[in-house]
């Protein structure tokens, strides 16, 4: 491995980091808009399907994606973007195919078919 990141490892760093309510990576998600590194520094976007996502949930994500970032030797950097209409498309059919709820929740009795109280 080189002494820098580059945008490589840092996709492949990624690849199978999951959603924290769906049971799918976040790129089959189309979630992973773009990765640029910039010296030791990558900046990964991000994308939402709508704007009105918590907090919360955003920085889970972020989370999620700074491990492995910084096992490659890059410091994250996170960009929130919103999906085209496509991509929000196939992400609702997966969120519906393979809901999981939060993972830890307390009452996470939701089923695959019924995702009660998704942010998405």
């Amino acid at each position: 491995m080189s002494d820098e990141p580059t945008v490589e490892t840092v996709e492949e760093a990624i690849a199978d980091v999951t959603h924290p309510e769906i049971d799918a990576t976040l790129v089959d998600l189309g979630m992973i808009d773009d990765v640029a590194v910039a010296g030791d520094e990558a900046t990964i976007e991000v994308a939402i399907p709508m704007a009105g996502i918590p907090d919360a949930i955003k920085q889970l994500l972020a989370r999620r994606l700074a491990e492995p970032v910084n096992e490659v030797g890059a410091e994250l950097r996170v960009r929130f973007v919103l999906m085209d209409e496509e991509t929000r498309e196939r992400f609702f059919r997966m969120e519906n195919e393979n809901w999981s709820g939060l993972e830890g929740e307390e009452g996470g009795d939701s089923t695959p078919d019924s995702p009660p109280d998704s942010p998405f």
